[in-house]
């Protein structure tokens, strides 16, 4: 008698708690850190045992999830959704139980509803089966709402249930509402077992939309970047990059910075730093890119030495055709299954040829006709801003699905920053260490700093199963937004000291005009001839004398 005793002690005590939140599957709900991470061995355990279950079912059209006398089927394309905050998507299953001895409460639920949650969650309760009865099939339908891209598991529990229910009756099961989750501790025998470990699941995935808009942008970039890179090649000087290839000392130390550096500090960073392999395969990636159009396009506004940032981008994009899957090869087995993944070759090469083919037309243009060169040069840094403008613009309302993971996850931002910012440090005091000139350090610190983040995009969403490859593409997008804030820093910072000097140098000219000329009405001096400041609430006296002077002098 004392256990019935015990476990109705536990049952009422259970009942106290549930308005205060202390226990209601408190192991079942995921709860990601700030990077993603979840920590919770319980619910890793589950997931790894439900996804290795979906795993032997890869190639079938209706994935099974079965524990004894019970299994779940439910079509493998009903597993997918769009995100959508307004929009209830309904998919529906079967499930096949037999042979049941004792009636049972099974229930649903996602264990990460920031992601998708059911509307509502739900139990049913099923009654024990007759003798004569072998296989019960029953349909279940659900409706989820999906909140954000990402990836959640349906976790389905079944318990020994008391008798007197109805078979197959449908409730709801809010952890908000303490009247429904009361209802659902009354039907069970044993409350205790509201802390095991789910006996099925499946996994759901919930893809950001694509549609024209996205579209439109992929367009619009492409004609600038060739645009823009059609306008570098009028400018450049075919003399100086054979010099920079027949001594390619900045190259060389580019090559071993872009290749050799940058994937160690992505490596290094990602292992460090508390986030999920998809952010960590994403900044593995964005690391092993060559330099891109905008590490040209900053060049060329800090006054570097562009002839050899086009050498740079040209040597290390066509030495990325090999060296970003070796290092890919070599890292990314820290993250995900690297025997998965497939470097879309195709497209990167379709990327490379924005960058070479306009290139080439403008060293042409220069060459056949250097006037017209010379007048389209004077569009390359309108152009320039342009192309900033609309990819901070326009670029982050399209992808506005990636964005909000910012958001979420704030610390793949200083994650993603550190890649770049150290880049640029490292960088650049190896090309000191070098004795390189001072435009050569600039050149070498920004083009290993920047990289085409359009491959490193296209290799996570290609290569990738979705949506791990819309997440892990968040880690370039936020690399390419905070790598040009040091940058936009040196371009204002020389916009002001240009302007000092502009000012300084027209006050020059008038202190020097008015020293000649005539000495009626003539006004004091900005500078003495020492090159000292005079200051304006100089006493009259002093003003005549030094008209005096002038009279003298004239």
């Amino acid at each position: 008698m004392v256990y019935p005793l015990t476990t109705a002690l536990f049952h009422r005590l259970t009942l106290l708690l549930l308005p205060l939140g202390v226990i209601a599957f408190p192991r079942h709900v995921a709860t990601e850190s700030l990077g993603g991470v979840i920590s919770d061995e319980v619910v890793l355990l589950d997931r790894r045992r439900i996804e290795a279950e979906a795993q032997r079912q890869l190639k079938s059209s209706v994935i099974t999830s079965n524990t004894g006398r019970l299994s779940i089927v439910c079509p493998a394309e009903n597993l997918t959704f769009f995100q959508h905050d307004t929009v209830l998507f309904n998919f529906t299953c079967n499930l096949t139980y037999h042979h049941i001895a004792s009636p049972l409460a099974i229930s649903f639920e996602t264990d990460i509803q920031d992601v998708a949650s059911l509307s509502p969650p739900l139990w049913i309760y099923i009654t024990p089966q007759l003798a004569d009865q072998t296989v019960t099939v029953l349909p279940l339908a659900f409706s989820i709402r999906c909140h954000r891209m990402g990836s959640t598991f349906l976790k389905v529990w079944a318990r020994e249930a008391r008798p007197g229910g109805s078979s197959g009756s449908f409730h709801a099961f809010n952890r908000d509402n303490a009247s429904q989750v009361e209802e659902y501790y009354d039907w069970l025998v044993d409350a205790s077992t509201t802390n095991d470990t789910s006996a099925m699941g499946f996994r759901l995935k919930v893809l950001r939309p694509r549609g024209a808009l996205e579209v439109a942008f992929r367009v619009v970039i492409i004609i600038l970047v060739c645009g823009i890179t059609f306008l570098m090649g009028c400018e450049l000087d075919g003399r100086l990059i054979w010099r920079h290839m027949r001594r390619p000392v900045g190259a060389v130390i580019g090559f071993v910075c872009q290749f050799g550096l940058m994937p160690l500090i992505a490596f290094g960073v990602a292992m460090v730093m508390p986030i999920k392999p998809e952010f960590g395969f994403g900044l593995l990636t964005a690391g092993c890119c060559p330099g891109g159009g905008g590490s040209n396009i900053w060049t060329l506004l800090l006054h570097g030495d562009l002839n050899l940032s086009m050498t740079m981008t040209f040597i290390s994009s066509i030495a990325a055709l090999g060296m970003m899957p070796l290092m890919l090869f070599i890292f990314g087995r820290f993250f995900i299954d690297i025997h998965s993944l497939r470097i879309p070759y195709l497209l990167i090469v379709g990327q490379l040829c924005y960058i070479a083919v306009p290139v080439i037309i403008g060293m042409v243009v220069k060459w056949r006709l250097p006037r017209v060169g010379q007048i389209l040069v004077r569009l390359l840094r309108p152009l320039s801003f342009l192309f900033i403008a609309i990819i901070i613009g326009f670029g982050v309302y399209t992808n506005l699905a990636i964005y909000r993971l910012i958001g979420i996850y704030p610390v793949i931002v200083p994650t993603a920053t550190a890649l770049p910012w150290i880049g640029f440090f490292l960088a650049g005091f190896l090309a000191f260490i070098c004795r390189r000139s001072k435009a050569e350090i600039l050149t070498i610190s920004i083009e290993t700093g920047i990289h085409n983040s359009g491959i490193a995009i296209l290799v996570l969403i290609y290569s990738m199963p979705q949506p791990e490859g819309d997440i892990g593409a968040v880690m370039p997008i936020v690399v390419s937004i905070f790598t040009p804030l040091p940058l936009a820093a040196m371009v204002i910072g020389q916009m002001i000291k240009a302007k000092k000097s502009s000012c300084l140098h027209e006050r020059k000219k008038k202190s020097k005009g008015i020293g000649i000329g005539p000495v009626e009405g003539a006004r004091k001096p900005l500078t003495t001839p020492e090159g000292t400041n005079n200051d304006d609430d100089d006493n009259d006296e002093e003003e005549v004398e030094e008209d005096q002077a002038g009279e003298r002098n004239a």
